[in-house]
């Protein structure tokens, strides 16, 4: 019979993979809540209405659908956004606002896997709803920059890159027919990955104005501020200033080709990178003003980002920033007799009140158990048999120095 395989795009976390996968779950969780944000869950199956909903037809195109059982058809999450719009929705009115929120977890995405890039992934979702203001726009920053903080980054380490759709679509309009706004974004949001001449190419719809939208991108935030912007690019770029005032000094950087693929951002944008560039994007998001109130909800500004685990331990193993596992239990406990064996694991129970203990279930005798205890990198080691039974003292072995000490059973619980 053929031997079945992990399939393609999908992970195991054996356990110190896991291990540091939950370190790294658990900083951004404090950083999270160090910001306000409150941890919810949301399904992993939606309807398929739901996510495909206001989606780029790329994302749509990724999304695992569910075999139909019934009169819905249902799907996989590709990301959390629309689970957390319907669950904000469903409780809009009594929800006290804004809404800070935040999950970590699965999403799936039908895409060709590559190093930071899986089929299956975790992600670190975080949102805010109820504030229209630049203020939700820095909050949602900040964390994003304690959270990479938190892992052991430091700031040399990574950036983020900010922009506005406000902005950047204000200034398009000026030199492009709004039917070809769309494509324009999408060619833009590509600036960093291809050269300037293949930007050029993806451009050459927009005929003599492709040139000058090139030129636009190559604008710093001080050369704006020198314009007379006006409409909606004074609109975003006064938003933009402002959040950017807010944003913890030293990470952010104006970038104007920062479009951000889906469909439904209105506002600020932005995306973290590593500062080698070695990496795909380690997170992103933006504002969304009108998602809820696209989903069937009342007019609810948004705004939030996600960031994948898959590029973040990638960056975390090039840094060495990745934790040594704590896996060794703190106590072995050897049976030496298998008469004692009872009291041996009544003592375990005991132990394992308080502390990680280890012992034998397989039937090794006394010499391969202190093999194993070994194997495991066990802290201290307690032989039991007729002896530790009858008189009611435990030797207790620190496993690093050698250093043995004697101490009554009925104390045991004081002396580890």
């Amino acid at each position: 019979m053929k031997g079945f395989h992990r399939i393609k795009g999908a992970e195991d976390f054996y356990p110190a993979m896991l291990w540091q996968r939950e370190q790294v779950f658990s900083a951004m969780r404090a950083a999270a809540l160090n910001h306000g944000f409150l941890e919810v869950d949301v399904p992993a199956i939606e309807s398929f209405s739901l996510l495909a909903a206001k989606q780029g037809e790329e994302i749509r195109s990724q999304i695992f659908t569910i075999e139909k059982k019934g009169e819905e058809e249902l799907a996989m999450r590709a990301e959390f956004t629309p689970g957390f719009a319907r669950m904000f929705i469903e409780k809009q009115r009594e929800l006290p606002k804004p809404v800070k929120w935040f999950s970590i977890g699965k999403v799936w995405r039908y895409e060709r896997p590559q190093a930071g890039r899986h089929r299956e992934f975790f992600q670190f979702n975080a949102e805010v709803y109820g504030s229209g203001k630049p203020e939700a726009d820095a909050e949602v920053i900040n964390l994003l920059i304690s959270s990479l903080l938190g892992l052991g980054l430091m700031q040399n380490d990574f950036f983020v890159r900010v922009n506005n759709r406000k902005l950047l679509q204000g200034l398009l309009l000026e030199k492009i027919d709004k039917g070809n706004l769309e494509r324009t974004l999408r060619a833009i949001d590509k600036r960093h990955k291809v050269s300037r001449n293949e930007l050029l190419k993806e451009l050459a719809f927009l005929g003599k104005s492709s040139q000058e939208i090139v030129e636009l991108l190559d604008l710093t935030f001080e050369d704006l501020g020198r314009l007379q912007l006006k409409g909606l690019a004074k609109e975003g770029y006064d938003e933009l200033k402002q959040c950017m005032r807010l944003v913890r000094p030293g990470f952010a950087r104006f970038d104007l080709s920062i479009a951000r693929g889906l469909a439904y951002y209105t506002g600020t944008v932005f995306e973290a990178y590593d500062s080698e560039m070695r990496f795909r994007a380690l997170a992103g998001g933006g504002r969304y003003d009108s998602l809820i109130s696209m989903y069937g909800g009342a007019d609810t500004p948004a705004t939030g980002f996600a960031m994948g685990y898959a590029t973040i331990s990638l960056l975390l193993a090039r840094k060495k920033l990745e934790k040594e596992p704590e896996l060794s239990p703190d106590i072995y406990v050897a049976v030496q007799d298998g008469a004692v064996c009872e009291q041996a694991f009544s003592l375990v129970a005991r132990l394992r009140q308080y502390k990680k203990v280890e012992t034998d279930i397989t039937g090794r005798n006394l010499s391969n158990q202190l093999k194993h205890a070994n194997r495991l990198k066990a802290k201290k080691l307690i032989v039991f048999g007729k002896e530790e039974a009858e008189s009611g003292l435990l030797k207790i072995k620190d496993m690093l120095t050698g250093e043995e000490k004697l101490v009554q059973e009925k104390d045991i619980i004081q002396a580890i």
